[in-house]
C-alpha cells in the first residue's frame, strides 16, 4: 500500500478501533485525543504524512496513543486501502468519525462597486464548489460506506458520527460549505434508518464557530475579520464560541449512548445568525460590499 504510512497499529486493551478522518490537526486532533483518553484504539487519517507524524508524537508526549494511516477521503481507492489496513492491523471498528474537509468561502456572485461605472461581478468558481463538496460530502459518503461495510461484515454493532455544522441551513458567503454540511445531515438521518436494525447508530455533531487556531490566525491577519467576528459573537445566545473539547465530548457522547441515532447534536452556544449587518446607518452599496466581505477568507481553510 504505497499511499499508506508505515505506522504499526498494535492491539490495545479496552475498546475497539475509532477512526477519525482529518485527525492530524485542529478539531480532528482534539477529537482523536479525547477518544484515545477514554480508551479507544484511535486511528487518525489524513493526506499529509508530516502532519500525521507530528500529531502522533504530540499525543505520545502527553501520554496518549494515536495511530496514523495516510489516506485521501475523496479518493475511493485510497479509502478502500485504508479500511484494508484497519482490517489487517487493528481491532474491530467500533466508531467512525467523519471530520475531514475544507472550505473555500465565496458569495454566489461577488459585487464590487465602481464609481461612475457598472459593478464588477465575480461568480463563485465551480472548482471551489466542487472541492468543498468533494471533501465534506463525498468524503463522508465514501468513508461512511466502508465503515458500515466493515461493521456489517464483522457482525458487530458500532457508531458513525459525522461532523456537520450549525450553519448547514444557510449562511452568507457559504454556498458550498452549507450545501455539503446539509448533505451530511441528510446522509446521517438516512443511514440511521438503514443501519439501525443491525445495531449501527449514526448521528452528527454540529459545531458553531470553534475558538481554535484557524480562527485566531485569521483574526490576527485581518482587523476587519476580527471586528466582524466580535460583532457575530454578540449575536450568539451564550456570547461565546465553542471549544474543540466541547465538540470532542459531544462525539464521545454520541458514540457511547445506546439510544442516540438519527439526530444532530448542536454544539454551537445557542446558534448563529445567517448574517450580521454593519452596526452603523450607512447602507450604501459600497458599504454593504465592504462589510459583507469581512468574514470571507480568500484561501481555503481545513475545517469540519
Amino acid at each position: 500500500m504505497s499511499d499508506q504510512s508505515s505506522h504499526a497499529l498494535p492491539y490495545p486493551s479496552g475498546r475497539g478501533t475509532a477512526l477519525v478522518t482529518g485527525g492530524s490537526r485542529g478539531l480532528g486532533a482534539a477529537i482523536a485525543r479525547h477518544l484515545a483518553a477514554v480508551g479507544w484504539h484511535t486511528v487518525i487519517c489524513g493526506r499529509d504524512t508530516e502532519s500525521l507524524d507530528a500529531a502522533v508524537k504530540a499525543a505520545a508526549d502527553d501520554g496518549l496513543a494515536l495511530h496514523a494511516v495516510r489516506a485521501d477521503v475523496t479518493d475511493e481507492g485510497s479509502v478502500a486501502a485504508l479500511f484494508e489496513r484497519l482490517a489487517e492491523d487493528a481491532p474491530p471498528l467500533g466508531l467512525c468519525v467523519n471530520n475531514a474537509g475544507n472550505n473555500f468561502s465565496r458569495r454566489l456572485v461577488s459585487v464590487k462597486e465602481q464609481p461612475g461605472g457598472p459593478p464588477l461581478l465575480s461568480p463563485h468558481p465551480l472548482e471551489d464548489f466542487q472541492r468543498v463538496v468533494s471533501s465534506l460530502l463525498t468524503g463522508t459518503f465514501l468513508v461512511g460506506r466502508h465503515a458500515a461495510q466493515a461493521m456489517l461484515a464483522a457482525g458487530t454493532p458500532g457508531a458513525i458520527v459525522n461532523i456537520s455544522s450549525t450553519v448547514r441551513h444557510g449562511a452568507y458567503g457559504q454556498s458550498a460549505y452549507c450545501a455539503a454540511k446539509s448533505g451530511v445531515e441528510a446522509l446521517t438521518r438516512t443511514w440511521a434508518v438503514e443501519l439501525g436494525e443491525y445495531g449501527i447508530r449514526v448521528s452528527a455533531v454540529a459545531p458553531g464557530v470553534i475558538d481554535g487556531e484557524a480562527l485566531r490566525r485569521r483574526s490576527a491577519a485581518s482587523q476587519r475579520h476580527a471586528a466582524y467576528m466580535t460583532d457575530l459573537r454578540r449575536h450568539v445566545p451564550l456570547r461565546r464560541w465553542c471549544d474543540e473539547s466541547d465538540v470532542a465530548q459531544a462525539v464521545a457522547f454520541a458514540a457511547d449512548n445506546p439510544s442516540v441515532t438519527g439526530t444532530v447534536l448542536e454544539v454551537d452556544a445557542g446558534g448563529l445568525p445567517a448574517r450580521v449587518l454593519p452596526r452603523d446607518d450607512d447602507r450604501t452599496p459600497r458599504a454593504r460590499t465592504t462589510a459583507a466581505s469581512a468574514d470571507l477568507p480568500k484561501k481555503a481553510e481545513n475545517t469540519a
